[in-house]
């Protein structure tokens, strides 16, 4: 159990952006107030060590405007009122405009929020459950959108950055773990008039069915107070989806799943720790658990891994398998010495039963991004053709297994044959190098009419905590 929560800390690290570490944050609080006393500027010279994906703060990055009006894809969201129950507070609101500004700490190291206040577009502040968010973008040719929080009745210069990430149409973010408070605040907002929604999902081996239902937003928004388990949400405006993302932790198993740990047809090596781990991180993002769901690996085997302790890392394809004979599956990477694991957007997806999957990945990596691209095809499989711009390269398979040197940010075709030389599966292969909204349905991200097949229905309910604020603009 200590190994999986292990896996899925080591996992989620990965996709969040880490919050930056207070002491700078204190410094640059000091700097505004002393602006605010005095013109004199005192020349400070820090040296910070920033750990991968953090933020980078020190002297401020000047303010480099994207040329141009914003993309049209974002003036609904930009052009709608200021939501929040602090939105008809206008002093709050210059304040705070005049803060972000000035703020040092809204900079990633090559590019920042405007330096003129009146570039910044206050979306969202409030009070939600135990903490006070605000939510703020510049407004340029590439808008960049920076989120704070702080506790109830805090001012702006109290606030704390938390996030900053390129403006979409719509946006979702938690806030947790802050000054001891442990709910998971979260906020989903979209333009003014838009529609939320949450989704039940059902994994099958087909593909995943959503079952979305209507939240109440009254006031332009969803705010809640504490999301305790993981939920999908989408934005909607006249049944065209804007936005689509996951929210919340997700939750484990409960107990640790059972998996044997012994490759379907004999697909590589068994890596008994190494499955139980991804079985179990793979029952966390699914949900997928009880006596009608089992749990087989696909794929595993010892590998060469640089930048491992060992230079060896043990790699696993674990698969949940549903009442239909397939559903979704994960790959991971674990260092054999030190444990750590790792993941690549690629592995992950929807398969049906052994003996027609076919499955093409990248792996992940530790040290060097390989061009290897992975192969795990049905058992009876011995050979692999791979289209890559016309031009055909083969592999050998051994029980469906192989591989071969493929340029990175391909696409691709992929047959494989059996002995006879029959076709046995095709598979149209698109490399994957971010994680989007669905990492097991990249597809169901994409904006555009809402998806056939996912009814929405038209009742609406009130999820839980929701905080309705009594003010707008």
């Amino acid at each position: 159990m200590i190994e999986a929560l292990r896996a899925t800390l080591d996992r989620h690290a990965a996709e969040v952006t880490p919050r930056p570490d207070p002491y700078p944050r204190v410094v640059s609080r000091h700097r505004r107030r002393r602006r605010r006393v005095t013109a004199a500027i005192a020349a400070v010279a820090l040296v910070f060590v920033v750990a991968p994906g953090a933020w980078l703060f020190g002297r401020p990055q000047p303010y480099l405007p994207v040329a141009g009006p914003p993309p049209a894809a974002l003036l609904p969201l930009l052009n709608s009122p200021t939501r929040g129950s602090l939105a008809g507070d206008n002093a709050y609101i210059e304040s705070l405009r005049q803060l972000v500004a000035e703020d040092d700490t809204n900079s990633d190291g090559g590019s920042r929020l405007p330096d003129d206040p009146g570039l910044i577009k206050v979306l969202f502040v409030g009070d939600i459950g135990a903490r006070r968010i605000a939510v703020v973008a510049g407004v340029d040719g590439k808008p960049l959108v920076a989120a704070y929080q702080g506790k109830p009745g805090d001012g702006a210069d109290e606030l704390s950055p938390t996030m900053l990430a390129e403006l979409e149409p719509a946006l979702g973010t938690g806030f947790a773990m802050d000054n001891g408070n442990a709910e998971r605040t979260y906020l989903l907002l979209g333009p003014v008039g838009a529609v939320y929604e949450t989704a039940e999902t059902r994994y099958t081996g087909t593909g995943i069915q959503r079952n979305w239902t209507r939240l109440d937003a009254p006031d332009g928004y969803v705010g809640i107070a504490d999301l305790v388990r993981q939920q999908r949400f989408r934005v909607l405006t006249g049944g065209t989806v804007l936005y689509e993302t996951e929210g919340g932790a997700a939750a484990g198993p409960g107990s640790t799943v059972t998996v044997d740990p012994q490759p379907a047809a004999g697909r590589g090596r068994p890596m008994p720790a190494a499955a139980t781990q991804i079985a179990n991180s793979l029952a966390t993002l699914t949900r997928l658990t009880g006596p009608d769901v089992t749990y087989r690996v696909l794929w595993s085997d010892e590998i060469d891994m640089p930048g491992t302790s060992t230079g060896r890392a043990a790699v696993v394809t674990v698969q949940a398998v549903t009442a239909d004979g397939g559903g979704p599956y994960a790959t991971g990477t674990i260092d054999t010495g030190e444990g750590y694991y790792r993941d690549h957007p690629s592995g992950y997806g929807i398969a049906g039963d052994v003996e027609h999957t076919l499955l093409a990945m990248r792996l992940p990596w530790y040290q060097v991004e390989s061009d290897r691209l992975q192969i795990i095809a049905p058992p009876a499989a011995v050979r692999a053709e791979v289209v890559r711009d016309g031009q055909t390269a083969e592999a050998t398979l051994v029980n469906g297994v192989g591989g071969l040197t493929v340029p990175l940010n391909s696409q691709l075709t992929i047959r494989v044959y059996d002995a006879t030389g029959a076709l046995l599966a095709t598979l149209a292969y698109a490399d994957r190098n971010e994680f989007g909204c669905d990492r097991f349905d990249p597809a169901a991200c994409a904006t555009g009419p809402a998806p056939s097949g996912t009814p929405t229905p038209t009742s609406a309910v009130t999820p839980t905590a929701v905080v309705t604020p009594t003010a707008t603009r």
